[in-house]
């Protein structure tokens, strides 16, 4: 943030008593003097002079200095800290209440399960449970028969989800818990019966539709299914996917206009754009390029600034982009764990034919890419964390397969179909992928849900108290579900009645019953909550207390778009009251969603020309008392006003005052 410095010269009029160094003669003269003030955005710095601007002195030290103290800087980091402290304790209390649930049932089984897990993260010496075992400690099932049986989490969840027969209730727990652990994204609302395939389509869809209506661009592809099917076509690299999509288009020139074709397919692909080629805007030639592979949320506020309302494309091509990345990670599969499992066994396979080939061609570099522990090498030992200690180096999955590439030259040349398809991999930066990658993030977490739902209710046929109804009328099944799928809506805010800034209003005045996932709808009032949400959105006058109108808000919207337009003049002459309101209309409301960046004098001269009110042989040097560019608008009038503002609009105004044409 760049701060210009502003200036303060102080003159006092009053004489003051100012010493002016000299010992030998030391007195106090009655002097005029300048006090000066240089503010900035790191310092302030000031200055005390006579008339003739020499510095003064008292006490014998010069009347100058400055005070230096760190940039302020925004609440980003904060914020991301009190997000990710939330997130965590939100998912703490998720197991917390599926542990309360299954408690009885456990201790019933195991009473010393739940403590056993709760120290598994401890060392030996310090458990107050004497067992070299972490979860199973029977004797004729352990911790090392649980892993044998199930090698990931992802195989008991799949063996749950599709058998009906009597299991111990211990693994019923471990992948409820799993699943309650790592729910997955709200961002999609789609029915967890429906196909994998449906949020990629209904995304795209709405993007092409965005297309149309902001820019009039016909996007719709000639074959919709096979674009989509390239889109997420698993395993294949980006150049290769971006030349599909792009097959039949034209690549602008650079001089082009308008929003590219073009680029949205490379964009879309997961290539590197430039954004003045994506808009064909010479505006954002200095910006940075964006790809769809990075997560977008950390650059979003810079995205924003530069971008304005060019932003919803970018939003909906990241959603596009994500659908289709999930639908990759699914593939034809109903349950994530099912997906997974295939990704683990086809690791298995390729490991072993790496193996074996380096037995084979170069056992003398078996060590150094299997075994070595070595800091800033990117190795199979850093990239699996294999007996991995703390300190170890560890590396992502694209330096590893770029070390392959660089240690495996010859593997490029194998004749091996096998081999080919491995070395392909490792090309595209695929080989062995992580089960646990970011790229969970794009899986929603109906999908996860639909999974849960088959546990359950297999489980509920051999564990009966699942389905036993318990005193508030519930049962356990119940309470799992709901809070898997269950988030405190936004304007409720904290549900501590001590917390700071608590404004949630619950349905019964003075209960302290608490707040479940289950009774959540019955101890909140929603509608008061909300109320009180938008009154404390409203902003107070420092001096009087009153309430202000937000900077989006539909009446000072108006207030400065007629601050900037009523100085207007042609020759010396005002713009009509008539004519101001036709121009109003036509140019800030009308057309607000198709035109292209802000109004300017140089528009307002040809809207002028066009309507006749000028003749056309009038400069444009004849219209002063505005600005070469108009910085006001009514956007907030359509909708794309921050939520808070157009809520507290709506509470605070008339239905009249939306109306466009009433509000000139």
């Amino acid at each position: 943030m760049v701060v210009n410095h502003w200036y303060i010269v102080i003159i006092h009029q009053n004489h003051q008593f100012v010493n002016q160094g000299d010992k030998e003669n030391e007195r106090k003269t009655q002097i005029p003097y300048y006090l000066g003030i240089d503010a900035g955005s790191s310092s302030v710095g000031w200055a005390v002079t006579d008339t003739m601007y020499h510095v003064l002195k008292c006490k014998g030290k010069a009347m100058w200095g400055v005070r230096l103290f760190p940039d302020a800087s925004t609440a980003a980091e904060r914020r991301t800290h009190r997000a990710a402290r939330r997130r965590l304790q939100r998912r703490k209390q998720r197991l917390d209440i599926l542990e309360m649930l299954f408690a009885p049932a456990l201790n019933e089984k195991d009473p010393q399960f739940l403590a056993r897990m709760h120290e598994s993260d401890l060392w030996q010496e310090d458990k107050s449970i004497n067992s070299k075992y972490s979860l199973f400690s029977d004797s004729n099932f352990n911790d090392c028969d649980y892993h044998a049986q199930y090698p990931t989490t992802y195989h008991l969840r799949s063996e749950l989800a599709h058998s009906t027969d009597s299991h111990d209730v211990r693994l019923v727990y471990l992948a409820l818990h799993h699943l309650m652990k790592s729910r997955g994204h709200f961002l999609y609302e789609i029915s967890e019966t429906s196909d994998n395939d449906s949020s990629l389509r209904d995304k795209f869809d709405d993007f092409c539709t965005l297309l149309s209506d902001a820019y009039g661009l016909d996007f719709v592809p000639h074959n919709t299914d096979n674009y989509l099917n390239i889109l997420k076509t698993p395993n294949m690299r980006v150049t290769e996917k971006a030349a599909l999509l792009t097959e039949g288009l034209k690549k602008p020139s650079k001089n082009e206009a308008g929003i590219s074709p073009f680029y949205i397919s490379e964009l879309l692909a997961g290539r590197s754009v430039a954004l003045s080629n994506l808009f064909g805007d010479d505006r954002f030639k200095d910006a940075k390029k964006i790809t769809l592979q990075n997560d977008l949320d950390a650059n979003y506020n810079e995205l924003c600034e530069v971008l304005d309302d060019h932003i919803s494309v970018v939003t909906a091509a990241k959603d596009v982009y994500d659908a289709a990345r999930f639908s990759e990670i699914i593939g034809t599969h109903r349950y994530l764990c099912d997906a997974k499992i295939a990704v683990y066994k086809q690791n298995n396979i390729d490991l072993r034919a790496l193996k074996d080939y380096i037995k084979a061609h170069c056992i003398e570099r078996y060590n150094s890419i299997f075994c070595d522990k070595e800091d800033k090498l990117d190795n199979y030992a850093a990239y699996s964390q294999y007996h991995h200690k703390s300190g170890d180096y560890t590396c992502s999955q694209e330096a590893f397969c770029k070390f392959l590439k660089k240690s495996l030259p010859e593997m490029a040349e194998s004749k091996s179909p096998v081999i080919a398809t491995i070395y392909q991999k490792i090309v595209d930066g695929s080989f062995l992928p992580r089960l646990r990658s970011s790229e969970n993030g794009v899986i929603p977490y109906q999908l996860q849900l639909r999974e849960l739902d088959a546990i359950l209710k297999n489980a509920s046929s051999y564990l009966p108290f699942l389905v036993q109804q318990q005193s508030d009328g519930y049962t356990p099944a119940e309470k799992i579900r709901k809070t898997f799928e269950f988030r405190v809506p936004y304007y409720v805010g904290p549900l501590n009645d001590k917390a700071a800034h608590h404004w949630a209003v619950r349905s019964e005045t003075g209960s302290k019953e608490k707040i479940y996932p289950w009774n959540f709808n019955q101890l909140i009032d929603l509608d008061h909550s909300a109320e009180a949400f938008l009154v404390n959105l409203i902003g107070r006058c420092t001096y009087t207390g009153d309430p202000v109108l937000p900077k989006d808000s539909l009446l000072y919207s108006e207030y400065m778009l007629l601050n900037e337009l009523n100085p207007l003049k042609i020759d010396g002459q005002p713009l009509s009251t008539e004519h101001k309101k036709q121009l109003i209309k036509d140019m800030f409301i009308h057309p607000v969603s198709k035109q292209k960046g802000k109004v300017t004098k140089k528009k307002i001269y040809e809207y002028l020309k066009s309507k006749g009110w000028i003749s056309k042989a009038t400069n444009i040097d004849s219209i002063n008392g505005i600005d070469d560019k108009i910085k006001s608008d009514l956007r907030s009038a359509f909708g794309s006003a921050q939520p808070s503002a157009g809520l507290w609009a709506i509470s605070r105004c008339s239905t009249a005052s939306f109306r466009a044409e009433e509000m000139i």
